[in-house]
């Protein structure tokens, strides 16, 4: 059942066009995430669903209602914000009752609904402080436990643990993947932090200049991406491209990149290939490794001998740049042992995880 259904959606700024022809529909229960850089415009959709922000055109519809028009405090929504957004002069209790309160909700009914999702988020201990006697993490528990009482049809998180070090926001991450599943609550999610978007989202949204690129599960959107962009923008290190032309002969497909001529036979193209044809091939980190001599189950083996240029340790792996002919290529290889810098190895390469887009239009092929 479509739970968000945004239609044709547009946003400008006077001539500075925001939001472009966006369309998504959101099944309930499903954990969205927009993801794209800074400038994207995917803050811009958040707060247009939250009613925060006007559609210059469009449609929004939330449980089959259309919303448009309607005011953000009647769309049954909550929204979890970068900054927290918490009263000062309040106690974390009646930080998470205000809303309540507002609207006219019984004292009686608010003050078990508060304790009990206070004691889901582990912070029923600190129902009686205040913000500024809280940590980051804390303060961040409290805003979505404000969000939780609400009980609404959809929850709204614009970039929430952006402002926390890298081990809080392991751990905020989990609590918030741990509350969607029992709670199953329709959720969409703002971040530029990618293993966010991977780890949170049953779908990705990735955003460019206002523009939807690709909608998917993570692991389709990270191994298939549709164009040059989407594929350069996931994953750290990024892809690594190879430019080349198609070459065919005699029923076989390969693709000329200089250093190297890599077949293309197991490849599912949209399309039917043109000899000659510019194409950029491109090839995440993690399939490029040493070589042990065996492939993918459905694929044969290939393999390189490739000089190692650089060494990068980042604890669980070595990132070794590769000289490729003219180009690098970036592979990732086990700690133990390290590669020699300048002393050839021989290079296995997993084919079965090949992206080929078109030089030209940057489309996967």
């Amino acid at each position: 059942m479509i739970d968000i259904r945004i239609s044709d959606c547009n946003k400008s700024y006077g001539t500075l066009k925001v939001l472009k022809n966006i369309d998504l529909e959101i099944e309930r229960g499903e954990f969205i995430v927009l993801l794209g850089p800074s400038g994207c415009g995917k803050s811009t959709l958040l707060h247009i669903v939250a009613g925060l922000d006007r559609l210059t055109s469009g449609t929004i519809e939330i449980g089959g209602r259309d919303v448009t028009d309607v005011e953000p405090k009647d769309r049954d929504i909550a929204m979890v914000f970068q900054s927290y957004a918490l009263y000062p002069t309040m106690s974390v209790r009646r930080n998470m009752e205000f809303g309540l309160r507002m609207r006219g909700k019984p004292l009686s009914e608010i003050r078990p609904l508060v304790e009990e999702k206070a004691r889901m988020l582990h912070i029923d201990h600190l129902l009686d402080r205040r913000p500024s006697q809280l940590s980051g993490g804390q303060r961040q528990r409290v805003a979505i436990g404000r969000a939780l009482v609400r009980d609404p049809k959809v929850f709204l998180f614009d970039e929430p643990l952006s402002n926390l070090d890298a081990k809080l926001r392991a751990s905020m991450r989990t609590e918030i993947k741990k509350l969607h599943q029992s709670l199953g609550t329709t959720a969409i999610y703002v971040t530029h932090d990618q293993l966010e978007a991977m780890t949170l989202a049953t779908r990705m949204v990735v955003m460019k200049a206002g523009e939807i690129q690709q909608v998917g599960k993570p692991e389709e959107v990270y191994h298939r991406p549709v164009n040059l962009f989407v594929a350069d923008f996931l994953g750290n290190p990024g892809m690594n491209f190879m430019r080349g032309q198609i070459r065919l002969d005699g029923g076989r497909v390969s693709a000329d990149v200089g250093a190297a001529m890599l077949p293309l036979d197991g490849y599912a193209f949209a399309m039917p290939p043109s000899d000659g044809q510019a194409v950029v091939v491109g090839l995440r980190p993690e399939s490029v490794q040493p070589a042990t001599g065996q492939a993918p189950a459905g694929s044969e083996p290939f393999v390189l001998t490739l000089k190692p240029l650089l060494t990068e340790h980042t604890g669980s792996d070595n990132l070794v740049v590769l000289e490729m002919g003219d180009q690098e290529i970036v592979g990732k290889f086990p700690t133990d042992p390290p590669p020699k810098l300048g002393e050839p190895v021989t290079v296995g390469f997993d084919l079965s995880r090949l992206s080929v887009f078109d030089a030209a239009t940057e489309r996967r092929l």
